[in-house]
């Protein structure tokens, strides 16, 4: 079968894996790999400090901030969270992210069926209510239990941050504050996924670790390329993930719609009408308008491919997961940057 031309598949040799070919059933024989000590020691003298955010430049927002402003800082700056300062007391409140913003907006687009001919003054409307709308409206309990501000001080080593990363499954970056409770520094996933990529040749035969025997792993969690982006987004919020495998009518993989895609209706919330599109339109335009933000073709690999292999993806293009796909191309997982990091860091 041909690959379509909106995929990027990504082939290893398949010489890590082991099967019985006697034809009374295939059976995968298991490995040992294992991290090497040298980067191990290597994070645990490096400074969580030191690894500075490649942009150089941390994004704050408060508490009664617009959402609209924060809203286009976060595309502006290409992130994906922003912490949240209490103005009283310069008290850190916690982290507001894209996927919070996706969640508002389904609550108020989401219920009904609108049709955009007949209803535009009511799309108005709901525009017009979330352009007002500012942070500490969507701040509310149990936001800070889903997505903890947990910060340390300077003089913390970069493996205890990583371990910190893996044990917590709502723990998405870890903020850095000074003795005046100044942020200086916040450690994403995939900052710290970055600089293990830069020192890939002293990782250890870890890296040789097929994903087929990855102790953690995700489902592959889809919607049809028909589907309406709104109910994309819906699923996102119901999962409580932060991205999709678009399919078409065969069931085989031609695309990813994330929380960073909702800038395709506009960062002054103009545009919320395309919500009501099918996902194929939404993202060829989200394409011809932001199209050097993200990946050109979705990225796919096999359960044969390496840890390595996604750590090098992650690290060039910049996404935070990586759909694995079966012989029919057909999305089966999905393998995360915290995947990755557990993987390093428990060997």
């Amino acid at each position: 079968m041909a690959e379509t031309a909106t995929q990027k598949r990504i082939r290893l040799p398949d010489n890590v894996m082991s099967t019985d070919t006697t034809g009374e059933g295939k059976k995968e024989v298991s490995m040992q790999f294992s991290t090497n000590p040298l980067i191990i020691n290597l994070m645990r003298k490096t400074l969580a400090e030191n690894l500075r955010p490649k942009e150089g430049k941390i994004f704050i927002a408060q508490r009664t901030d617009k959402i609209i402003d924060v809203w286009k800082g976060l595309i502006k700056h290409n992130f994906l969270s922003v912490p949240v300062l209490q103005q009283k007391g310069n008290k850190y409140y916690g982290f507001l992210d894209l996927a919070d913003i996706v969640k508002f907006v389904v609550q108020i687009f989401g219920e009904s069926k609108l049709k955009i001919e007949k209803d535009f003054w009511e799309l108005t409307k709901r525009e017009e209510y979330f352009q007002n709308r500012i942070v500490k409206d969507l701040m509310v309990y149990p936001l800070s239990r889903r997505n903890p501000f947990r910060p340390i001080s300077r003089g913390y080593s970069l493996l205890f941050v990583a371990e910190m990363l893996t044990q917590d499954p709502n723990l998405q970056r870890v903020p850095i504050l000074d003795e005046n409770n100044l942020l200086v520094g916040l450690i994403s996933q995939s900052h710290l996924v970055s600089y293990l990529y830069s020192q890939i040749t002293i990782l250890g035969d870890v890296k040789n670790k097929p994903i087929s025997q990855f102790a953690q792993i995700g489902l592959a969690v889809t919607v049809k390329k028909t589907d309406t982006a709104i109910e994309a987004f819906q699923k996102m919020v119901n999962q409580n993930i932060y991205s999709v495998a678009v399919v078409d009518a065969q069931g085989i993989l031609v695309d990813n719609l994330s929380v960073k895609d909702l800038k395709a209706i506009s960062s002054d919330a103009t545009l919320f009408w395309r919500l009501f599109q099918d996902v194929d339109t939404f993202l060829t335009k989200l394409k011809s308008e932001h199209g050097t933000s993200r990946p050109k073709d979705v990225v796919c690999v096999t359960k044969n491919a390496t840890l390595e292999t996604v750590v090098r993806v992650c690290s060039e293009t910049g996404i935070h997961r990586v759909w694995i796909v079966d012989d029919n191309k057909k999305p089966i997982n999905v393998v995360t940057l915290k995947h990755v990091l557990h993987e390093i860091i428990t060997n």
